[in-house]
């Protein structure tokens, strides 16, 4: 039975897809792996490691009772996600795994696993070597620093000898800095780009082409600007797979766009090159005030020139709001309220949020402000009428969560950069 074992999900499938593939790029044999979304599976096989990755709001689900199984047998278990990075401690001490990948895992992944299959599958002195991971030695907490892979484009989408696939990640890292965002704080201030020939390489092996960016039309650019003509040259090359039957989303699940890059001439790719007539934009206020509170650097008349761009060249715009942001008051909710209000009338759809401080942000210690009465209607109509989608009820809830996390069981998060400073 394989030594080895790779807990998938729904939620972290596309990550262990990448890493699998940079993982066989290196030369691992992925036959020694057992990879699986079923855990009973694992349990069976009683593997020697166990792979895990996750996000903070995983943490209440499963997660603790598969832990204590997996222990019980004597499993040593390694977590990477965003919670790992942003929470290395808390990962060790309180949910009992053995050791964290902190930063980017395609280069740590394959020698931690190489490491331990030679030394016994043990915690020795040996991993102390490998930048990026956290562990207990010898009972103290030993960090060996963020992991940063800047040409992550020199690793495969997807593993070759496996049958799985994913939206391609052909853009890492964001220079915006959202203060509630822990993108460009694990992933860099800089947007790096996979190369248009292997966009097109690897694409082919999917039906619907989809892709994994955080702002779709800055692709060819530090990401701050709009390079016209290096998106026009990768739209244009995957049109041969159009061709051939393939459908192509762009600026849609699982990415998005920022709303100051929605211009006549981005559209009129879209509408020459793509499938989709839906493009999803981050609004997350109606107020300037909050937005430039959040360091999110565009406006609310962005946002409106999009929506209105959107509709006049035939698209879906899908906007995405956040409610309960720190320090917002209820004129600043009812400024959010009218431009959802202007955004339906206009045709587009609405998907509202509540504020969650996630570990390794400047806002992790924020607390959200409460929704006034005029919100609280507000949405709960909306989403009766089926004008508004949007989990923020359950958010609520979780945002308590991770306010008492925080204040438990604070870390200070090494990031991409460096550290990061505190806003609240």
């Amino acid at each position: 039975m394989p030594e080895i074992a790779v807990r998938m999900t729904k939620r972290n499938h596309n990550a262990f897809v990448h890493l699998l593939g940079a993982l066989e790029s290196q030369g691992f044999d992925l036959s020694e792996l057992l990879i699986t979304k079923d855990f009973k599976e694992i349990l069976r096989a009683r593997p020697k490691v166990v792979l895990y990755s996750f996000f903070t709001e995983e943490i209440w689900g499963n997660l603790p009772r598969e832990v204590q199984l997996l222990k019980e047998r004597g499993a040593l278990l390694v977590a990477g996600g965003y919670h790992a990075i942003a929470m290395p401690k808390h990962t060790l001490n309180q949910l009992g795994f053995d050791i964290a990948v902190v930063g980017e895992g395609e280069e740590v992944l394959y020698n931690l696993l190489t490491t331990l299959k030679r030394t016994g599958y043990r915690i020795t002195p040996e991993l102390a070597k490998i930048r990026g991971l956290a562990f207990r030695l010898n009972g103290e907490f030993t960090f060996t620093g963020f992991a940063k892979v800047e040409d992550f484009w020199r690793f495969p989408p997807y593993p070759e000898s496996v049958r799985l696939i994913s939206p391609i990640e052909i853009s890492r890292g964001c220079p915006f800095r959202c203060y509630y965002c822990q993108t460009p704080y694990i992933k860099g201030f800089r947007m790096r780009h996979r190369p248009i020939d292997q966009i097109v390489h690897y694409s082919r092996r999917m039906k619907d082409m989809r892709y994994i960016t955080p702002n779709a039309f800055a692709y060819g650019s530090p990401g701050a600007i709009l390079k016209l003509n290096k998106l026009e040259a990768l739209l244009r090359a995957l049109q041969p797979l159009r061709k051939e039957g393939r459908r192509l989303f762009y600026g849609t699940f699982p990415s998005e766009v920022r709303p100051e890059f929605v211009l006549p001439e981005t559209l009129e790719l879209l509408i020459d090159y793509a499938d989709n007539r839906r493009l999803a934009i981050g609004a997350q206020s109606g107020d300037d005030a909050m937005l430039k509170a959040m360091h999110r650097l565009h406006r609310v008349e962005h946002v409106k020139r999009a929506v209105e761009y959107m509709v006049e060249y035939g698209f879906e715009p899908v906007v995405d709001f956040i409610v309960g942001l720190p320090n917002e008051t209820a004129e600043s909710q009812r400024k959010s309220i009218e431009l959802m209000e202007w955004i339906m009338r206009k045709g587009g759809k609405v998907r509202a949020h509540y504020f969650m401080p996630l570990p390794g942000t400047p806002w992790a210690r924020c607390k959200p402000s409460p929704l006034s009465e005029e919100m609280k209607r507000f949405l709960g109509r909306m989403a009766a009428r089926g004008k508004i989608e949007g989990s923020w009820g359950i958010q609520i809830e979780l945002s308590k969560r991770l306010q008492k996390l925080i204040e438990e069981f604070y870390e200070e998060p090494m990031s991409y950069h460096g550290s990061i400073n505190p806003v609240c």
